[in-house]
């Protein structure tokens, strides 16, 4: 992985083609103690490492060290687990510039702890945003992009909506509180 304070960094590109040196954004990652100082850095993240579809150098610079902080401060929102996989997905694609050697380590690693990642920090009370996210992850670290890419765009609705399309699937008649409280039987419903 490369260490924050490499020299490297200032010569790295993000998602505009430009140049853009993520370790501040990282340091702040790192250094959060709300949700909100993380979003403000996932804002920033988002916009500089990928612009519709591409992705550049310090896009994959970022990864290993996203995965170590996720380890230690685990995963808040879909936005850790979201970005991992699209920069995955998106450095598959032909535009986009090719991992550079001296990253092929980490950046393998990164990805082969994204099971051990889920694992671990994963909280017990998802959305269905980290869990579509967190699924995408996982998927991409497997190389399954086409699946990773679903699961990305993937919410309830839509789901439902292409289960009943594709399938013929019916849903249960349940409501939400009685399927919640079937899949938690311990927990009392509220």
């Amino acid at each position: 992985m490369i260490p924050l304070d490499d020299p490297i960094w200032q010569t790295l590109e993000g998602g505009y083609r430009v140049p853009y040196n993520p370790m501040p954004a990282l340091e702040r990652l790192e250094m959060a103690e709300t949700r909100e100082e993380e979003k403000e850095v996932f804002r920033e993240l988002w916009d500089k490492l990928h612009h519709q579809g591409d992705v550049g150098t310090a896009s994959y610079a970022t990864v290993p060290h996203l995965v170590k902080i996720g380890k230690k401060k685990g995963i808040k929102s879909y936005d850790l687990p979201a970005l991992v996989a699209l920069v995955e997905i998106q450095r598959h694609e032909s535009q986009n510039p090719s991992l550079p050697e001296e990253f092929k380590e980490s950046y393998a690693n990164a990805l082969v702890s994204i099971p051990e990642l889920i694992a671990s920090s994963l909280p017990g009370d998802c959305d269905e945003y980290i869990t579509s996210s967190v699924c995408a992850a996982l998927a991409a670290s497997k190389g399954q992009f086409n699946l990773a890419r679903a699961y990305l765009e993937m919410r309830e609705d839509v789901a439902l909506e292409f289960l009943k399309e594709q399938t013929g699937y019916e849903p249960s008649t349940m409501n939400k509180t009685e399927q919640v409280a079937s899949r938690n039987p311990d927990k009392p419903v509220s």
